[in-house]
């Protein structure tokens, strides 16, 4: 076989182990926000090789999607997205693939929009050459953590309480980096499988720029590697911040389309990043 061809496989089945991953992260989190009483509906389930999020809570609809899109299962996405489960909540479609044309006319065709890229980072686990990051520290309590984690986001409201939820679940690994005895950035991590995924982060805004999100990504990077991890994913937005941060750490982005309704309001946050970023879709 090629060595390219084989290094595109290889490509592929990781970026399919981490969307799996991450779908089974938002079943967790899902499932927490169930668990507390978070106001809306969550749920989680497969078809087809789709991945589908339905959240109809009060300012979470964002968080409904269908993934796991390819070729072969775009006429079953479009089926999904329409389907009467979602109960006027719109999903957003993330396609898997590059750019093509047939793909974008089905979309079209369903009257849907292009809306903005995300991304995938991923990156396969070796042994790291450097040492341990003595300024983190694993946060046992959950409350010190999370204050850190939402001040870094600047989110209240519903929202915040699913945020909440999602890392008080007893799965989920909370890191904090101090300086001074003062914790300035937050940082989290579930494992599944052999998948780590590196969700939820954010540094305090008057402490941003020094590196802090860096020393988080090596901390979790060598735990997965502890851990037998062997691929480590994170949702990014393109061009961000996150991205510049972990395309040094070693990952690859991936880019995704997404397709939503026309004129749809689509925040996305930025998993492994500083904040909510709000995309108004305009034809």
């Amino acid at each position: 076989m090629p060595h390219g061809l084989e290094n595109a496989r290889t490509g592929e089945a990781d970026a399919s182990r981490a969307e799996r991953a991450l779908f089974a992260r938002m079943t967790l989190a899902c499932r927490a926000a169930t668990a507390e009483s978070t106001a809306g509906r969550f749920l989680t389930w497969e078809h087809a090789g789709l991945f589908a999020v339905l959240a109809t809570g009060p300012d979470l609809a964002f968080l409904s999607t269908v993934s796991g899109v390819t070729p072969e299962n775009v006429a079953a996405a479009i089926d999904m997205a329409g389907a009467p489960v979602w109960n006027g909540v719109a999903p957003t479609v993330i396609v898997s693939m590059d750019d093509d044309r047939e793909v974008a006319a089905a979309f079209l065709a369903a009257e849907m929009d292009r809306g903005p890229d995300r991304a995938l980072a991923i990156r396969r686990l070796a042994p790291p050459d450097d040492g341990p990051v003595p300024e983190v520290s694993r946060a046992t309590d959950a409350g010190a953590f999370l204050d850190v984690l939402l001040a870094g986001y600047e989110v209240t409201g519903p929202l915040a309480r699913f945020i909440a939820a999602e890392h008080g679940h007893p799965a989920v690994r909370r890191f904090l980096l101090s300086e001074g005895g003062i914790p300035i950035a937050a940082a989290a991590m579930t494992m599944h499988g052999d998948v780590a995924v590196l969700g939820g982060a954010s540094t305090v805004p008057e402490h941003r720029g020094r590196g802090a999100q860096s020393r988080l990504i090596a901390h979790r990077v060598r735990l997965a590697v502890e851990h037998g991890c062997t691929v480590a994913v994170a949702t990014v937005r393109p061009g961000s911040v996150s991205a510049k941060n972990l395309r040094r750490a070693g990952f690859r982005i991936h880019r995704r389309a997404t397709w939503v309704p026309h004129q749809r309001c689509a925040p996305f946050i930025d998993a492994d990043g500083i904040g909510l970023h709000v995309s108004r879709l305009w034809r």
